[in-house]
């Protein structure tokens, strides 16, 4: 009886080490989005850059509102192939940031008066 209990607690002290390895993933993503995001590249270019630092699997939400980034990513965490043994969960990160001014490179964006 010691034995099954003893790997029992393994497994599920694994499956909690990974669910918060996931959650720190989808908040170093949605860090990520969010300064990208601010800076006025892409959606592209951001949702590439999320998926790439996210779980498998992970969606991303972004919402801008006048002066303010709201970026959110989620990934599922659990239960593939494992069945009933764990239960299946989702981990969501978010990250707010203000919009960054937009800098403007065409001749006529120039302020007035002497060079």
């Amino acid at each position: 009886m010691g034995l099954p209990s003893v790997f029992v607690a393994f497994f599920l002290a694994a499956w909690m080490l990974a669910t918060v390895g996931a959650q720190a993933r989808c908040a170093d993503a949605a860090r990520v989005g969010a300064r990208l995001a601010a800076r006025g590249e892409a959606q592209a270019t951001v949702s590439a850059a999320v998926t790439r630092a996210a779980p498998r699997g992970a969606t991303l939400r972004l919402h801008r509102d006048a002066d303010l980034l709201d970026v959110e990513v989620s990934a599922p965490v659990g239960a593939a192939g494992l069945g009933r043994l764990v239960p299946a969960l989702v981990v969501t990160a978010h990250a707010v940031t203000p919009v960054e001014p937009v800098a403007c490179t065409a001749p006529d964006c120039a302020p007035p008066g002497p060079p």
